[in-house]
């Protein structure tokens, strides 16, 4: 029986290996060509040319792949200023509130972030030595705070719908 709950497992869980597989390989590309441009710069006296437009891009690529899995693992960095004078209800309708503001943010700034991707596709923006198009990136970019959005709307009914702890004490 564990032999077939790993298998569906596994089936259900592509796209997070898949996305981590991918996070992975960008941050191995980010490490090489840094290696390359020392190593080029300091033996040679070559340096790795664009190698700071490559670095720029892949770190974008990075950040916008990782946001959606940190969303999804709750390992963002947060300041409980308050959290620790609230009870259980008052918390968990913070913890809601902020899953709510944050999502409705997102996605405006994913509308706005989308909107300058076509404008950018449409106007042929590259980048200044490799010419590289910065629409699908910038697509990446919306389409990766779109899903944020996502998770936190879906954070936020799940904040709404789970059941509070029965208890008469003081942390109601």
């Amino acid at each position: 029986m564990a032999a077939a709950n790993q298998s569906d497992n596994l089936r259900g869980d592509w796209p997070r290996r898949l996305l981590r597989t991918g996070l992975a390989l960008v941050l191995f590309a980010l490490m090489m060509i840094t290696v390359i441009d020392v190593i080029g710069r300091d033996i040679f006296d070559s340096p790795l040319r664009s190698a700071y437009e490559v670095t720029g891009l892949l770190l974008m690529v990075l950040f916008f792949l990782g946001l959606p899995e940190a969303t999804l693992q709750g390992v963002h960095i947060t300041v409980g200023l308050i959290d620790s004078g609230l009870g259980v209800r008052a918390r968990r309708m913070l913890d809601a509130a902020v899953c709510l503001l944050c999502a409705v943010t997102l996605g405006a700034l994913s509308f706005y972030v989308a909107q300058k991707a076509f404008g950018s596709m449409r106007y042929g923006e590259a980048t200044m030595f490799l010419r590289v198009p910065l629409g699908p990136f910038s697509l990446l970019a919306a389409g990766s705070i779109a899903l944020t959005a996502l998770i936190l709307a879906g954070q936020f009914v799940i904040a709404l719908r789970a059941p509070l702890p029965i208890s008469g004490g003081a942390d109601d």
